[in-house]
């Protein structure tokens, strides 16, 4: 059974107030700014038991891992220009339906797209 830390709540509350997806680092520096009592091992050890827990999700860009709120439909967008990550909602085949045609027990996906975003968009 998990220890529920007071470190552990505020790194959720600070993964589920943000709309857009968080490096480890980012979370540290608005643990911080909180005033929070925690270093940044203590950040990646949190991360990875609410990985655990199913409560966030994590996606690797360019060597680097981001966070965000779970559920999260596991599609994604990422802006080549400015790097910028945005959750995408994607009506998907029901993964049981997907099990079973395919004979294979899928338990995560991932499905990412890259390109540019609007604001960069109007800046070119």
């Amino acid at each position: 059974m998990q220890r529920w830390t007071p470190q552990l709540s505020s790194t959720l509350g600070i993964v589920y107030e943000t709309e857009h997806f968080l490096s480890a680092e980012q979370i540290y520096k608005k643990l911080l700014q909180k005033e929070e009592n925690v270093g940044i091992a203590t950040v990646y050890r949190n991360l990875k038991k609410l990985i655990g827990l199913g409560l966030i999700s994590e996606v690797t860009w360019k060597d680097e891992k981001y966070y965000t709120r779970h559920p999260f439909s596991n599609a994604f967008f990422i802006c080549e220009k400015c790097g910028k990550m945005l959750r995408i909602d994607i009506p998907l085949a029901d993964q049981n339906y997907l099990s079973k045609e395919v004979g294979l027990h899928i338990k995560r996906w991932k499905m990412s797209f890259e390109g540019v975003c609007e604001e960069c968009e109007r800046c070119i």
